[in-house]
């Protein structure tokens, strides 16, 4: 019996991710290992059939949102097959694309793996590992998000601050090309020779093929890394499932920290918490992620209180609150608190905060009520953009991905605030402030402020390109935010990305709508 079957409404749920983006299919397919991912592959690729390949669907771009074709969801593909230590003492950890990233902290914690189908090398390697003295450190606001999507978008999250992206912690993956070949690729094996690169196949073939001439900016980026030289397992992290379907990961472990802990100040304006913030990112021990929340992000909250019963356990806000910056340390020691918050308190005063309207997390418990209010916000979002769409089914989330270096973002988020202001859309700042990557959101309400939103959208797109700054930095283009990647790159560089593409995926296979825009050559 063949693994693809053909669509019907009872897989109606597939057709969108949480962007609420509505595709349309024929086939579905529901691989539960690499070899009947393979066959589905080679389904569409012998019978010229596009596939879209999804994980948790939890992406906000559109991208797992099927324009036909094949659906190919991976969610069933979701074990954790082994664990392995190098030579360097890491700990790697072997996982199926479809793992849920709630699934993999669970297990490491409480140290509770099936290991029925493991090799005799991970079972040993796992008698060395105590529950909860490893994690893996990739954070994203959606903790149910697939190990394979994460890697797919190079997700980033909160915590990216300290520890980076998701690419950063992948040892090695395995991917299905178009046609149904794997390459098997491993960081610091297989590496481009200049711009020329050729992808090892299982089968013993080899693919080869030409870089594009130019490098992808050297910024936090959901996209496609191009260097010259560049390791090649990174071709595939960030390309969207434009370029292969990843099988199988490796990820890198890292010690957990003694102590999880958090800090939220509140400030009378804008310009506090951006003095506070400059300051965080130069403070030690650095922290693990810096959040902004303008007023209307705490606002929203705030009303939503009434509605969500699960809001009413969150703290009351302080009177005559402004903005919040929220700041979590991952430390090494348990002790380790009151020398970071004695520290902390002058930094506070010294940018108009008060101890009084502090609120501090001293351990993971109290540490979840004021992630609890982080998470709050784009939840909170979800819900109104799902209230606006029932009166306009093409509202989907507007909300910005964009992020420039240290030297430019004092003038884009003052480019944001007054182009907002400008507009008069309904709209909250909220995000990754550490990284100089907020999120502006839209709230739209009717068509004509959805369509002023993706509007304002390109005009800071094109802000961000000259700055030399990313559209995308952690949730991938996309299908919304496809028309913002072709401002990015401009005609002539999306031609060159269309002819890597050219090479890995002739006919155009492998995520249609996704990141690329054709342009006349």
């Amino acid at each position: 019996m063949s693994i693809v079957q053909a669509y019907t409404e009872a897989y109606r749920n597939y057709l969108f991710d949480e962007s609420r983006t509505m595709g349309r299919a024929d086939y579905i397919a529901f691989p539960r290992n690499e070899a009947e991912l393979v066959e589905a592959v080679r389904f569409a690729h012998d019978n010229h059939v596009p596939l879209t390949a999804q994980g948790a669907r939890t992406g906000l771009a559109g991208g797992a949102s099927p324009q036909g074709g094949m659906i190919l969801n991976l969610s069933r593909m979701n074990r954790i097959l082994g664990i392995r230590r190098d030579e360097a003492g890491r700990f790697l950890l072997r996982v199926q694309p479809g793992v849920a990233l709630t699934t993999v902290r669970k297990a490491l914690k409480n140290k509770s793996f099936d290991v029925s189908a493991w090799d005799e090398e991970s079972r040993e390697t796992l008698k060395d590992v105590r529950a909860g003295a490893l994690f893996f450190s990739p954070d994203p606001t959606e903790p149910t998000a697939s190990i394979g999507g994460m890697a797919s978008c190079n997700a980033c999250g909160a915590r990216s601050f300290l520890y980076g992206c998701t690419r950063r912690h992948v040892n090695a993956l395995r991917a299905v090309l178009a046609d149904g070949r794997v390459t098997e690729l491993m960081r610091g094996r297989e590496r481009a020779r200049g711009r020329d690169f050729e992808l090892p196949c299982t089968d013993g073939s080899v693919v080869s093929g030409r870089l594009p001439d130019f490098d992808t900016p050297d910024i936090k980026d959901a996209g496609y890394l191009l260097r010259a030289d560049m390791e090649l397992i990174d071709l595939f992290l960030g390309s969207q499932g434009t370029l292969g379907v990843i099988s199988e990961l490796e990820l890198i472990l890292l010690p957990s920290p003694a102590l999880l802990c958090g800090v939220t100040a509140f400030f009378p304006d804008d310009e506090n918490a951006l003095q506070y913030v400059y300051a965080m990112k130069q403070f030690e021990p650095k922290p693990a992620s810096i959040e902004f929340f303008d007023k209307r992000a705490l606002d929203l909250v705030e009303a939503q209180k009434a509605e969500t019963p699960a809001f009413r356990q969150l703290q009351p806000l302080p009177e005559n609150y402004c903005c919040a910056v929220y700041v979590e340390f991952n430390l090494d020691d348990k002790g380790g608190l009151c020398p970071v918050l004695e520290k902390l308190a002058p930094v506070i005063a010294q940018s108009g905060g008060d101890a009084d309207n502090t609120w501090v997390a001293r351990d993971e418990l109290e540490l979840e009520k004021l992630l609890l209010f982080r998470h709050s916000v784009p939840e909170t979002i979800d819900i109104h953009v799902e209230k606006n769409k029932k009166n306009e089914p093409e509202i989907t989330i507007l909300s910005t991905d964009m992020a420039v270096d240290d030297a430019h973002f004092d003038a884009l988020f003052h480019l944001y605030k007054r182009d907002l202001a400008a507009s008069g859309l309904p709209c909250l700042i909220f995000g990754h402030i550490g990284e100089n990557h907020v999120h502006p959101n839209v709230l739209a309400r009717n068509l004509d402020e959805y369509r002023r939103g993706h509007a304002l959208f390109e005009k800071w797109a094109r802000d961000v390109s000259d700055m030399g700054g990313t559209i995308t930095a952690e949730h991938g283009a996309g299908k919304i935010k496809r028309k913002l990647a072709l401002i990015m790159y401009g005609e002539e560089k999306m031609r060159k990305l269309w002819a890597l593409k050219r090479q890995l995926d002739p006919e155009n296979i492998l995520g249609p709508g996704n990141v690329l825009t054709e342009v006349e050559r």
